[in-house]
């Protein structure tokens, strides 16, 4: 399994920087749940804490694909790798800051 990791490929690349983000994020969210759920007064003393909480929570995620990036890069130079991850990571910082500047 981790062999077909070690492809230079763009489908490689694109996959890891949608899935490492994602798997982080939910991480996170299933912590801030139960945070709540162990303390469900955060939620009445601040109602707005899931709108202001969440879009930090997706930049967060991102760090460890800026990582992941860096060790595809300088460590393996698998180039276009590399560049997949850095595609998914743009991608999801526009739609990041669509949803978060425009919506």
């Amino acid at each position: 399994m981790l062999n077909k990791l070690r492809k230079d490929s763009y489908v490689i690349g694109i996959l890891l920087g949608v899935i490492v983000p994602a798997l982080c994020f939910g991480i996170l969210y299933a912590i801030l749940m139960l945070m709540v759920h162990f303390q469900p007064t955060m939620l009445v003393n601040n109602p707005n804490l899931m709108r202001t909480i969440l879009p930090k929570l997706v930049l967060i995620g991102m760090i460890p694909s800026i990582l992941l990036l860096r060790h595809y890069l300088v460590t393996l130079e698998y180039d276009k790798t590399g560049r997949g991850i850095l595609i998914a990571t743009f991608v999801i910082a526009i739609v990041f800051a669509i949803l978060h500047f425009v919506i």
